[in-house]
């Protein structure tokens, strides 16, 4: 089982690390776009969607978990 890290920010980096991840996850997306279907026979083409795929999953919980916890914690 995985374990939890605790991550303590001030609101301004956390609004600021979500804006950064919503461009990073915006470029993803244009690069998935660009890679388009691998050759089901190119390894390396393969590999590489699975890498941004991956990746991109990941910024968007980052996404979602860093909002969330904006939305619970208004600004003071």
């Amino acid at each position: 089982m995985e374990r939890d890290i605790m991550l303590t920010l001030a609101r301004s980096d956390a609004e600021a690390l979500v804006g950064s991840l919503r461009r990073r996850f915006e470029r993803l997306c244009d690069i998935r776009k660009e890679i388009c279907e691998p050759d089901e026979f190119d390894e390396l083409e393969r590999e590489e969607r699975a890498y941004f795929d991956a990746e991109n999953a990941l910024v968007e919980r980052i996404i979602g978990e860093l909002t969330r916890a904006l939305e619970a914690e208004p600004r003071a």
